[in-house]
């Protein structure tokens, strides 16, 4: 992701001596969002997304840091105990520590099982989404404020290829865990590989989103065919969603600078009056505008219900 630097070197008293940086990022996307189980079909969408990190390196080679960030989707208010905010405000801050491979962050930390490999590779359209992702409920960064005391403690090693990830989500750490019941702590492992053209990613959480019960699962496998086309399958055990267990067929190919892309889903779950549910797919195609995208997406739900976006997303 491009970043503009707005600060660099501020601390710099001699050769050799940490320096410091501050910069922003971000995302944008704005487009038209269609849903057939909606009043009004179609809808304007659209979400602006800053990240504000700052980090310093240590004369040891040690890398401090953190992020916090700014974001608001579809004017929609922001709801908690202390009652709705209209506006957008920046999510609490994320802290973290990194050398030689190892990453170290607290406060409103990533995820492992959010952060794994391929899990969302299969997503469509100019606001990334796709029925082939995860549906149980599970802890992942923070964008907006949290009303409680949530802490957590994320940790990860990379090597050649090598990636391994464990975390640990408190969701008020000013009360007991053998207090809380749907409201409790999370902890999640990952871990994926890529060698050549195959890459091959796993990620368990226990307690998802801190439910009791909640247990769920992640396996993912791609194949990159050349430079224009990739193939992929992932599996879900969604822990207490109705959906179950799904697996998920996906791929993309590239042509004259549009790239295509599209999934098939199958849940072995059933409905509130005991049908299964429906095969969901969808198909999306893309095109660069050389610093932004053009998108548009298809989708056919577990419900059959069809949903459908058409937009442009860029980054910056």
């Amino acid at each position: 992701m491009k970043k503009i630097l707005l600060s660099t070197t501020l601390l710099a008293l001699t050769a050799g001596a940490a320096t410091a940086e501050v910069t922003l990022s971000g995302s944008g996307r704005f487009g038209l969002d269609f849903n057939e189980n909606r009043v009004n079909e179609v809808q304007l969408a659209y979400r602006l997304r800053i990240n504000v990190d700052a980090k310093f390196e240590a004369d040891n080679g040690v890398t401090y840091g953190g992020r916090i960030r700014f974001q608001n989707a579809n004017g929609t208010a922001i709801q908690d105990t202390g009652g709705v905010r209209t506006a957008a405000e920046f999510s609490p801050a994320m802290l973290y520590v990194e050398a030689s491979g190892v990453r170290v962050e607290v406060g409103n930390a990533n995820t492992a099982f959010d952060s794994v490999a391929l899990m969302y590779n299969p997503e469509i359209g100019f606001q990334g989404r796709s029925f082939g992702d995860p549906q149980g409920d599970y802890y992942s960064f923070s964008s907006g404020p949290y009303a409680l005391n949530r802490v957590g403690i994320y940790a990860a090693y990379s090597y050649s290829g090598v990636n391994l990830k464990v975390s640990y989500i408190q969701f008020d750490q000013t009360i007991p865990s053998d207090d809380l019941s749907d409201n409790g702590d999370e902890l999640s492992v990952a871990a994926d590989f890529t060698t050549g053209q195959f890459t091959v990613a796993a990620a368990y959480a226990d307690q998802g989103a801190g439910r009791d019960g909640n247990y769920l699962t992640f396996i993912g496998a791609a194949y990159k065919i050349n430079d224009v086309a990739n193939v992929g399958l992932n599996y879900n055990d969604n822990g207490l969603s109705d959906l179950g267990k799904t697996i998920t067929l996906y791929g993309n190919y590239t042509i004259n600078g549009i790239t295509l892309a599209g999934y098939v889903t199958d849940s072995d779950g059933a409905n509130t009056l005991g049908e299964d549910f429906d095969t969901a797919y969808g198909i999306g195609a893309s095109y660069d505008l050389g610093g932004a995208t053009l998108a548009g997406a298809i989708e056919s739900g577990f419900d059959g219900g069809m949903q459908g976006d058409l937009g442009v997303s860029m980054s910056f």
